[in-house]
């Protein structure tokens, strides 16, 4: 039987997930708490498979609780159900431990979905989540193609690619047609752009950008 407990401190959108859950097979509502705090005062005797939070709570949020509480229950998933559609909360929620993110606007049909895939190892989320969640990904792929105009010229970009590859300085001069001084030169500029110390440090942060 798959034990959930909710935490929820809207009473009629609360009320609504309890049906949901009473008309599901095999799940069972372990517990319905309005306060983050009461929760986590007896976390150690509440064990439950799937823990369904929201974010907006009086006094401690959904997230900060997820983030106390997985430490103590790893085997617990956290599905976080919500109005809020930022970036902010749906990567704070996944950072602090969170493996699902839905929006309150779901149908019940969804919401009973998303229970039984994070239950069997999935990560469910909002349709429009996803999208955001993607977004956010190609955004920060794209950043490496716009990082000559941003930080370093186009010179120090060529050097750090080489860098990266391997190369050697007196290589890489021989490929740009520079001296080995002017690489010498162009990769001191890039170690003061990104502050960094050293040639693993420069080429890990220009990987991140």
């Amino acid at each position: 039987m798959l034990q959930i407990i909710l935490l929820e401190d809207n009473l009629h959108y609360r009320r609504g997930l309890e049906q949901i859950i009473h008309d599901m097979s095999g799940v069972s509502l372990m517990g319905s708490y309005t306060n983050a705090e009461a929760v986590l005062k007896k976390i150690n005797q509440l064990k439950p498979d799937v823990f369904i939070v929201d974010i907006n709570l009086e006094g401690m949020s959904g997230i900060e609780f997820i983030r106390r509480a997985k430490p103590l229950l790893p085997n617990t998933e956290f599905l976080v159900c919500t109005i809020n559609d930022d970036n902010t909360n749906i990567f704070e929620s996944l950072k602090s431990g969170a493996t699902g993110y839905m929006l309150k606007e779901s149908s019940a049909d969804e919401i009973r979905n998303a229970i039984t895939e994070i239950a069997a190892g999935g990560s469910p989320m909002s349709a429009y989540i996803s999208r955001r969640v993607i977004a956010s990904f190609n955004t920060a792929a794209a950043k490496p193609a716009t990082i000559a105009t941003e930080n370093l010229t186009e010179r120090e970009v060529e050097v750090l690619n080489h860098l990266a590859r391997g190369l050697q300085y007196k290589e890489i001069a021989d490929r740009l047609e520079i001296t080995t001084g002017t690489v010498k030169k162009h990769i001191r500029n890039t170690y003061i752009k990104l502050q960094v110390q050293n040639k693993v440090e420069a080429i890990n942060k220009f990987r991140a950008i």
